[in-house]
């Protein structure tokens, strides 16, 4: 019975310790962080799902303009430019 309590207490200390560290790692990016480093994070603060609706948004806007949506996701990860909003204006 011991080790039947133990999985559930192990599993809430790890869900609750990355539930704290994921909002410190978005407030802490490194500015020298590509724009592909730098916007995930911003977009993981925002809220469950966000970061894949804009993901998905992004690639379904190029897939209708006929364009191949990964040469849009290299060309953002070459850019440095600091900020996530710098990335994202």
């Amino acid at each position: 019975m011991r080790v039947a309590m133990r999985k559930p207490a192990a599993v809430a200390t790890v869900v609750l310790s990355l539930g704290l560290v994921g909002p410190a790692s978005a407030a802490t990016a490194d500015p020298h962080a590509s724009c592909a480093g730098l916007v995930g994070p911003y977009y993981a603060g925002q809220g469950p799902g966000t970061h894949a609706d804009v993901t998905l948004g992004v690639v379904a806007e190029f897939r209708s303009a006929g364009m191949a949506p990964g040469a849009n996701f290299s060309d953002f990860a070459s850019f440095h430019d600091g900020t996530a909003e710098a990335c994202l204006g």
